[in-house]
């Protein structure tokens, strides 16, 4: 028997989840009822689904199995409702610290899908060695946490089509991402920027320069293969300067002895220590 003292936080809990469920439908906006029954039909199926008219055979679902696929044809889903609602549930920051999340690629390979539209070639890793392999490449937004934890709060999947570019669709997300913060409250005014952490498969340089003005902290993994180059010290421009007037007034160089090279200090990300 369940104590007393148990009921409210079942009740609280159960309210929460129906507050889910109501917003979840408000997502489905074209064949909503159908959507939201293979959404449960798919949760509750006791096996992989191998088909989708397997669905329909679920108790949870409780239309013929021809509204399957109508649904899958010609459904819509408002995928910036679903975001708001997914981050209204994320997990909130720590006191002092910043909400934090995270942005990658991953592939959803289809080699045997012949007739699947806007496949691209994906990278796809196992034991045997990296594969290319027709798919779909997606990227993922989660909210993480501080700690060890490797669960994470999904909160959008957007699927890259031929064309796009990764970094934009990466700036794209993070915007939304703030204007739902804001929205939802999770973030407010004087609270630490939240922070978004990104693969090496994005251009730090265009997210800082598309996202300036914007309250958010970027993290980004750096190509081993990029240079950058350093501030000149002082009085390097003086050296600099005497050294190409000397090279100018000098007889012409022959190819083994070419003008004197002029460049910043070199700095490379790549390093052998983990």
């Amino acid at each position: 028997m369940d104590s007393l003292q148990d009921a409210p936080a079942r009740v609280e809990a159960l309210s929460e989840l129906s507050r889910f469920r109501a917003g979840l439908r408000a997502c489905f906006t074209r064949r909503g009822d159908v959507l939201f029954e293979l959404a449960d039909a798919m949760l509750c199926a006791q096996g992989p689904v191998r088909s989708p008219v397997e669905l329909s055979l679920e108790p949870e679902f409780r239309r013929r199995h021809g509204s399957v696929y109508d649904a899958l044809a010609h459904g819509q889903t408002s995928s910036s409702r679903l975001r708001h609602l997914l981050i209204g549930l994320s997990a909130p920051a720590r006191a002092g610290e910043p909400l934090m999340f995270a942005i990658d690629t991953t592939p959803h390979a289809r080699p045997d899908a012949q007739y699947a539209d806007e496949r691209m070639m994906v990278q796809v890793r196992g034991k045997g060695g990296d594969r290319w392999l027709p798919g779909w490449p997606y990227s993922l937004l989660v909210g993480i946490q501080w700690g060890s934890s490797s669960w994470v709060d999904p909160i959008e999947a957007h699927r890259l089509r031929p064309g796009e570019e990764h970094t934009d669709v990466t700036i794209d997300q993070i915007t939304g991402l703030l204007k739902d913060l804001t929205a939802t409250g999770k973030w407010q005014p004087g609270d630490p920027p939240p922070l978004v952490l990104l693969d090496a498969g994005n251009y730090a340089t265009d997210l800082t320069h598309a996202l300036a003005g914007h309250d958010v902290q970027l993290l980004v993994r750096l190509r081993t293969t990029r240079v950058f180059y350093l501030a000149p010290r002082p009085g390097d421009r003086d050296r600099w300067a005497l050294r190409r007037a000397t090279a100018r007034s000098s007889p012409a160089p022959t190819p083994s002895n070419g003008t004197p090279p002029i460049s910043n200090a070199r700095w490379s990300p790549s390093c052998t220590a983990p």
